[in-house]
């Protein structure tokens, strides 16, 4: 009988992994409980509840200032990325060990692309900018996949609900525990009075059937269980703040590239205008119509070079926001329905979503900079 190799029985060994835990994500899972399917409790996989879609849930309070989920995701990232730098760079050798040569590499490539689109004396003034911006974008995407990114790791939060008028109870429109949405209807007063939740969450009651409640008297309280961290990557204000920052310096770059004068006609252009206006006063007829439809052109342009650039701070901020929220969607709904087995090719599709997001968020930051920049030059060299 022929015996097995090695890398067969590996193969076969993973194989048997692999349709176990497929087996007992298909039983614990969403689809299984749908199946009516009875698992043990720590087979289940914690439901998502998504209580802020555009921003993160605020988990800290300090004053009036609330501390979100995605922001102490982007903090995560920063400590991550400066605790690589700091390591790569502590003693730094002109043979490099393995993460200094790493890091090396990941700049040279980076440094490589940004002067292939900009030249090297405009690509150097770029380069700080588009990598910080491609660095902060793919770790975010990449930290998120860790298992403590997302539903698992919860802040629970209490909050008091109040009545908002004063009666005897009548009926109760909810069962004690259930999950509730923003509004909804928990009781009735006799009086008519509905009284509704001012957010989402599991609730619990705690007054009765024809017991009276005093105006501002607490009346139940709701529980939210946002995640402890979510990917700063799917907070509408970080990817909007990023948009900000690039829009900026590209507009900055410009700026110093034409100069204050030639900067300013690109937005406010009425020299035309104003010119075919004179002409028309002046007695010369024949060439002030013309001068004065330039003109009015001219300008009209220039409100819609101030439109299009406003534009790129929407499109750059909803581009990023709607990709990645869309890619943890997808990957938590995978999860859901089949855990472990079921989010492995989806995982895959993560890491190249969150390599071609930060390659086009940079990438076009390096663009529109580079075209101001040339537009500047070409100007100053006609002079």
């Amino acid at each position: 009988m022929t015996q097995l190799g090695c890398s067969t029985r590996l193969l076969l060994i993973v194989a048997l992994v692999v349709a176990v835990l497929f087996f007992v994500g298909l039983i614990g899972g969403a689809i299984g409980r749908g199946l009516g399917i009875d698992s043990p409790d720590f087979l289940h996989v914690p439901i998502l509840e998504v209580h802020e879609f555009f921003r993160g849930d605020p988990i800290i309070e300090v004053g009036s200032f609330h501390i979100s989920n995605t922001l102490l995701a982007s903090w995560v990232t920063l400590i991550v990325v400066v605790a690589i730098s700091f390591a790569a760079t502590r003693k730094m050798r002109i043979i490099p060990r393995r993460l200094q040569g790493l890091v090396e590499v990941a700049m040279e490539t980076l440094l490589n692309f940004v002067e292939g689109v900009a030249g090297r004396k405009h690509g150097r003034i770029f380069f700080p900018v588009v990598a910080t911006i491609f660095i902060f974008v793919i770790f975010n995407a990449y930290l998120a996949l860790l298992p403590f990114y997302g539903p698992g790791i919860y802040a629970a939060e209490t909050k008091a609900v109040e009545a908002t008028a004063a009666g005897r109870v009548a009926s109760i429109e909810v069962e004690n525990g259930a999950k509730v949405e923003e509004g909804q209807v928990i009781y009735v007063l006799d009086t008519g009075e509905e009284m509704t939740t001012p957010s989402a969450g599991e609730i619990e009651i705690e007054v009765h059937e024809g017991e009276p409640v005093s105006e501002g008297a607490e009346v139940a309280t709701l529980e939210t269980k946002p995640p402890l961290f979510r990917s700063a990557n799917t907070d509408i204000n970080m990817t909007l703040a990023l948009a900000i920052m690039a829009v900026f310096f590209v507009e900055f770059w410009g700026l110093r590239s034409k100069g204050f004068r030639h900067y300013i006609t690109e937005y406010v252009n009425f020299g035309e205008l104003g010119r075919g206006i004179k002409l028309l006063f002046t007695g010369k007829i024949r060439d002030a119509p013309l001068t004065i439809i330039t003109g009015v052109i001219n300008a009209v342009m220039g409100g819609l070079e101030v439109i299009s650039h406003g534009t790129r701070m929407i499109s750059f901020a909803f581009r990023l926001f709607g990709n990645m929220t869309a890619a943890e969607i997808l990957l938590l709904s995978a999860t859901f329905l089949i855990p472990w087995v079921m989010a492995i090719p989806f995982y895959g599709l993560e890491l190249l979503i969150g390599f071609i997001q930060a390659l086009i968020f940079g990438g076009l930051t390096l663009v529109f900079a580079a075209v101001a920049v040339a537009h500047g030059s070409e100007e100053h060299a006609h002079e």
